[in-house]
């Protein structure tokens, strides 16, 4: 019993581990694009509208391909069913 409690400690230990350097990763994007962004943003109001549509519409694009890419990876991680 102790050992099966040591494997699932050291494999909650794993799992918190690549959970913390994800969000690590994460925040560390999330910084870089904001400090890279803010020039943009800042001349936004000046683009005309059909300008900032075509932005918005390509940025939407952008980001439900990056969604898109981001389940596919992830469904490896949920079990299947069993096929009958």
């Amino acid at each position: 019993m102790a050992e099966t409690m040591t494997i699932g400690q050291d494999l909650e230990g794993r799992i918190l581990d690549v959970v913390r350097r994800g969000n690590t990763m994460t925040i560390e994007t999330l910084k870089a694009f904001t400090d890279a962004m803010q020039p943009v943003f800042a001349v936004i109001p000046t683009v005309t509208p059909p300008l900032a549509y075509d932005f918005a519409e390509r940025l939407v694009a952008t980001e439900r391909k990056f969604a898109e890419d981001m389940l596919h990876l992830t469904t490896r991680l949920t079990p299947t069913a069993p096929t009958k």
